[in-house]
């Protein structure tokens, strides 16, 4: 993999969650109607607990771990990747918090950002440390500016009055199908270590 396929890689994983309808999303559009700056005030209370996250990971990732538990945890975030498209299909309502507190709490409370940082986000920081620091910084910044400009636009538009139901539908099934493609390409590649080929 080389430095651009890495950085689409971490682009089209991270869209792929900001896209799916969640807590984040439901409370950028309601905060929206009343600030148009609720997207990006909500993604900066995110990135205080993804960042120290992404740069642990990563140097965990850096350590002298062996091709088997390098590929375990790549199986891992497969794995999780499949599960989270599905179990999207069934995704609840949740509480609105206003705020940075929003991003910090439905970030850091989230049993699903949890899991998926453990297994997804430690894959690809173990892939980001094959570019060392340059990997690290594009991780971080590829990924926070996903949801900056996500959840900035979206607040945007929904304090313009904006509906979106109409694409709601639309922006499910993209992030689905990368969720998916992913999550069965992290197996593929992983088995592939594991096996030598």
């Amino acid at each position: 993999m080389d430095m651009l396929s890495f950085i689409a890689t971490v682009i089209l994983i991270s869209l792929s969650g900001v896209l799916m309808p969640g807590p984040l999303l439901a409370t950028t559009l309601a905060e929206g109607r009343k600030n148009r700056f609720a997207g990006v005030i909500i993604s900066l209370g995110h990135a205080i607990v993804e960042v120290p996250i992404i740069i642990s990971l990563f140097f965990i990732g850096s350590m002298e771990l062996s091709p088997m538990v390098k590929a375990s945890i790549g199986i891992a975030g497969g794995i999780a990747l499949i599960y989270f498209a599905f179990s999207s299909l069934h995704e609840k309502e949740n509480k609105i918090i206003k705020g940075v507190l929003a991003g910090i709490i439905l970030s850091s409370l989230n049993p699903y950002f949890i899991m998926w940082w453990l297994t997804v986000g430690f894959t690809l920081a173990i892939k980001a440390t094959l570019f060392g620091l340059a990997g690290l910084l594009a991780m971080i910044f590829f990924h926070e500016m996903c949801d900056f400009i996500w959840y900035g636009s979206i607040s945007m538009a929904a304090s313009m009055g904006a509906k979106f139901k109409r694409i709601e539908r639309i922006l499910f099934s993209i992030s689905f199908t990368i969720m998916l493609f992913f999550g069965i390409y992290f197996i593929y590649d992983s088995i592939r270590v594991i096996t030598g080929t």
